[in-house]
Parts: structure tokens; sequence; C-alpha cells
């Protein structure tokens, strides 16, 4: 019987014992952490492995501190036994609901940004790395989600300052002749997906990968909640065996997703919120005078109702008093028999305090 199959016949008449076994299960402890000790990454696999489904705490103190050795394995290149065993172990920390400290993370926040950031929402003391994680220029949309929804639910000081000096708030006027009204637009949010086929290298144990998603689906276990709420999906590569997948990109408006944050602060609907910081309105033009005095008279309005907003997320301790907001006007000329042009309009500035 080769060795791997005489492990997974002891790890599983293991986990079929009773708690009265405690002889047998000594032996098993005792047998992942030898394995967790090996030199062959395949048998360090296998140990981190055995250590999240055996749930004994000193094993699973081992496996944290392999958390720290293995740093140096995170830009292994794919399909090679190092990479497998960090998705082995990743896996392990994750289905053995482990918390792993956040500085034993960080090494790995660039090429490993999915099990991180699962992981990091069991540290509350991974503010800084979340903070890190959503502001990568070249992260995809779903870790950016995912670490602003954590950042949300915690409601951090530092996140929120962030969000608000992101905030782009614009103001467009269409202006037509008298007695026409506005045309119709419309937007959306897009994505693509890919399939592949995901194999590990020979005689390593089942080992999983996760992928984030923005909506709920069977099989995704919930993450964070937000604007739009975040799940990971877990891909099972079982032994010697390839598995095929399919996983879908989507593509967020940020910006949106940012407003739908201060609307969930501030207890306002987000529909009704996204078109307070994205203003568009249609004036039929009399005069020049009369339509710079109803731009004026709308933009004083909307910056009146952010204050509102803003004051009113400040009650629950939120504040930001020093970031400054600006209102962008733009205007549209769709007139068919303008005979002078428009005034022009400087961007607004919002007082906060």
């Amino acid at each position: 019987m080769t060795f791997l199959r005489m492990f997974v016949v002891v790890l599983c008449a293991a986990e079929a014992l009773s708690a009265q076994s405690v002889p047998i299960q000594i032996q098993e402890i005792e047998r992942a952490r030898q394995l967790l000790n090996s030199t062959r990454w395949v048998d360090k696999a296998w140990g981190v492995y055995s250590a999240a489904r055996l749930h004994q705490v000193d094993l699973q103190q081992e496996l944290i501190q392999q958390f720290q050795s293995a740093a140096v394995l995170r830009d292994s290149p794919v399909y090679t036994d190092e990479h497998a065993y960090l998705y082995a172990l990743f896996d392990a920390a994750i289905q053995g609901d482990i918390t792993v400290p956040t500085t034993l993370l960080e090494p790995f926040a660039e090429h490993w940004t999915v099990p991180v950031v699962i992981l990091a929402a069991r540290d509350k003391g991974s503010e800084d790395l979340l903070l890190a994680l959503r502001g990568k220029k070249s992260g995809d949309d779903a870790v950016w989600l995912a670490a602003n929804n954590l950042l949300f639910e915690r409601k951090s000081q530092r996140w929120y300052e962030a969000i608000l000096s992101e905030i782009t708030i614009t103001h467009q006027f269409t202006v037509t002749d008298p007695g026409r009204g506005p045309g119709f637009g419309g937007g959306s949010m897009g994505g693509m997906g890919v399939d592949g086929v995901a194999a590990m290298p020979r005689d390593f144990p089942p080992i999983a990968f996760y992928i984030l998603q923005n909506s709920a689906a069977r099989g995704r276990v919930f993450l964070a909640q937000g604007p739009e709420n975040i799940y990971y999906e877990r891909t099972v590569v079982p032994t010697n065996k390839q598995v095929g997948f399919g996983k879908s990109y989507v593509i967020l408006d940020r910006m949106e997703i940012r407003i739908g944050y201060l609307a969930s602060l501030g207890f306002k609907p987000v529909k009704d919120t996204v078109r307070l910081f994205r203003s568009e309105s249609y004036i039929n033009y009399t005069t020049n005078d009369e339509f710079e005095c109803e731009v004026n008279r709308r933009l004083a309005t909307q910056e009146y109702e952010i204050r509102t907003l803003i004051q009113a997320i400040g009650k629950s301790g939120l504040r930001a008093p020093n970031v400054p907001l600006r209102i962008a006007p733009e205007v549209i000329d769709k007139r068919k028999k303008a005979t002078s042009p428009l005034p022009s309009f400087v961007t607004r500035g919002i007082v906060l305090q």
C-alpha cells in the first residue's frame, strides 16, 4: 500500500472514531505533527490538511506558524509543489475556521489576495491590511469590494475618510429650447466569464482554491455586507485528478458603490443618494440671467442635501470635516435656436464643518 493510500485510510479511520478513542486520536495528532515538520512539500500539505480536520488547539497553533516559514514561497511558480502547498495551507486555515494573525498574512497580500481577504475578515486587527487591499490600483473589483465591505461593517474611521475623499460629485445641466423635454439614456454594469481546468501535483491531498463573487448562489459562503454583498466560492481539486471550473468577473461601478456606502451610513435609499451625487437637471432656456440663477439654485440645493447627509453620518461617530468635497457642474447645450453662448460655472465647494 502506498504512503498516500495508507495515510488516507488511517485519517478516515480516525475521523470515524468516537471521542472515547483517545489513544488513536493521540496517534493521529502526532502523525500530523510529524508531517508538518517534514521536508517534503507533499507531506507538509497532508500535515496541514489533517491538522485542520483534527481540530486540536496545539495543531492549529502549529498550522498558524506554518505561515511564517511559508512566506518565502509566496512567489512560487504555479504547478510546483511549493505553490500547491500554499493552496493547501490557506485552504486548511479557512476550512479549519482558524484566525491567522494579520502580520503573517501581509507577505501574501500581493499574489494571494483572495484567501488573504477571507482570512483577514476573522482578525479584528486587520484594518491596515484591508486598507492596503482596497487601495491596490491593480486589484480586481471583487477583492476591492470585499475589503471595503469588511471595513464598512467595522465602521472604520480611516476607511470612511478614504471613501469620502474618493467621491466625485457632479451635476449635469442639459439646456434645451423652450418646450422641449429631456432625452433618455442609461448605463449598465458588465462582466465576463472564463472556464478552465485545475490540477495539483501528484499525491497532494484534496486542495481547494477560492474565488469571490458578488451574488448569492448555492455553495457560496457569505463574507461581508455592503451595497453589494460579497461571497466566496470553494472549488476542490481531488487527489491526482483534474477539475473544471468557471469564474465570472463582475465589472463594478466603483463610484456608485462608494456612494452606496454613504447611503447606508446615512440611512438613505441608494438610488436617491446616487442621484444626489450624480445629479442631472434639464432646463428650458429663456435668458442667460435666468439660466445662471436656476443653475446656482439647484447647486445650492444639492450642496445642502449632501451636507445634511454627511452630518447625519457624523452622528454615528464617523466624521471627516477636513475632506474637501466639490460639485463639478457640466453644461450640455442642446439648444437648436441658440443666439449666444451659455455662462460657464466653476466647481462649488461644500463646507462640512
